[in-house]
């Protein structure tokens, strides 16, 4: 039978360290997942961009913005169909056989219109040590359909177990880039008055686009944001958000700022959801000057929240955006079935023969 005194220290734990549910199924990875140790020492933060030496106040124009006319979103997935070992004399070689699935989904919004206007799929062998692998295809078996072809081949000096990894990652958002730079020459889809929304932050590549692109980071990894000013970051209210920062490293500088998304309807606190439920950040080119920045922000206050995913429907809502979610599932689909790709590996090496 519990007592008074057990039941008031079992509430005290919870109240005293503010726990609260994360509401992100299991099987995707933490919204919130801030290590303090993984934090590059290299970043530095300007909190001045916007409004020097003024204090922070969430931000939400109080006149609508002109929007956009037409939103391209862009998205990638990565998967790994089967890890494998190497050995070149006492070395052990640490590769991978990958799929990478990237498109764009076009919104009219002057139609309420989406589709689906690009979708590729590579199949990449990565393999550290300096040691490209060649193309190879995996034979179908008898009762199967078409051949696999792994035909893009890369290398790193380096050779570590996560080196395979880190190759298709970085293979990835180059495709992503060359999609969204293709794209937006094509001049009879895409019109004036875009805005580009590339799923993941911009890591400082270089955007060669006539359009305006920004990042959408919908996992938080990095506290940018310390004190006073992450204060404001946790009282954001759907649809306002911060001032602008600059974020600046030896790769380069971005602007941020971080908003909450998400449906006035559904209050995250009466939810028993954490303070930091559906806060994203948005990543921007740090080479634009201020006026324009601040217009892409208070655009984002209007927008983002339109595309929120709902709970009923997506397990990582609101963060995940609506096109963005249809994408996901097409590009799933066309990279076909991990079992059998991955059973059709594991027959093909055991197959190869082995050197002494």
């Amino acid at each position: 039978m519990t007592t008074k005194l057990g039941q008031a220290l079992t509430e005290n734990f919870w109240s005293e360290y503010n726990i609260r549910l994360e509401p992100w199924n299991i099987g995707y990875d933490a919204p919130v997942s801030i290590n303090p140790e993984e934090i590059p020492s290299n970043d530095k933060v300007n909190t001045e961009f916007e409004f020097p030496n003024s204090e922070w106040q969430p931000i939400r124009s109080a006149i609508a913005p002109e929007l956009p006319h037409q939103i391209l979103f862009i998205d990638g997935r990565l998967r790994i169909d089967a890890n494998f070992l190497g050995r070149r004399d006492d070395e052990i070689l640490y590769g991978a056989f990958a799929t990478i699935s990237v498109g764009a989904v076009l919104v009219d919004r002057r139609i309420s219109r989406a589709k689906c206007v690009a979708t590729e799929v590579t199949r990449i062998i990565a393999l550290g040590g300096n040691l490209t692998p060649p193309i190879t295809e995996i034979p179908c078996p008898m009762s199967g359909r078409g051949d696999l072809r792994y035909d893009r081949c890369l290398t790193s000096s380096n050779n570590q177990p996560d080196t395979p990894s880190q190759l298709v990652q970085g293979e990835m958002l180059d495709e992503e880039l060359r999609i969204a730079n293709a794209l937006s020459l094509d001049k009879e889809l895409i019109q004036d008055n875009t805005l580009i929304v590339r799923d993941g932050p911009l890591l400082y590549r270089v955007y060669q686009t006539p359009y305006d692109t920004i990042g959408y980071v919908k996992t938080m990894g990095k506290a940018y944001l310390k004190g006073d000013n992450a204060q404001v970051l946790r009282s954001l209210k759907v649809g306002e958000r911060t001032p602008i920062f600059r974020i600046s490293n030896t790769n380069g500088s971005n602007l941020s700022w971080y908003l909450r998304s998400g449906s006035q309807e559904l209050n995250y606190k009466k939810l028993g959801y954490h303070d930091l439920h559906g806060i994203i950040r948005i990543d921007l080119d740090g080479g634009l000057d201020l006026h324009r920045a601040k217009a892409i922000a208070d655009q984002s206050t209007y927008l983002i929240p339109q595309y929120a995913s709902h709970p009923t429907r997506d397990p990582r809502a609101p963060q995940n955006l609506t096109p963005v979610g249809a994408l996901e599932k097409e590009l799933g689909r066309r990279m076909g079935s991990r079992e059998l790709i991955t059973r059709r590996l594991r027959s093909f090496l055991v197959e190869s023969p082995l050197l002494p």
